[in-house]
């Protein structure tokens, strides 16, 4: 990460604040209510692609890489002992 300029660095560390913020929302909801927690999220994604700088393709990239990235960590989470911490 070093080797990107500082606003790109900075853009990476909101993008990953980002993530730990939902996946500890997501969390929140039952297992059997968080499909609709991702759902929610794609929606939001959806309104706001319009104010975005980026293309429809790179919004769509985006969005799936963010998707998986979220439900990549929401499984960490969950496997380290949940969000309050565990046996990690």
């Amino acid at each position: 990460m070093a080797d990107l300029p500082p606003e790109k660095q900075q853009a990476l560390k909101v993008i990953e604040a980002s993530l730990h913020r939902m996946a500890l929302k997501v969390l929140e909801a039952p297992r059997s209510e968080r499909e609709a927690v991702y759902h929610t999220l794609r929606k939001s994604f959806a309104e706001v692609q319009p104010l975005s700088t980026l293309t429809p393709e790179q919004a769509a990239d985006f969005e799936a890489n963010y998707m998986a990235w979220l439900r990549a960590l929401v499984d960490m989470i969950e496997r380290g002992g949940g969000a309050q911490g565990g046996a990690a």
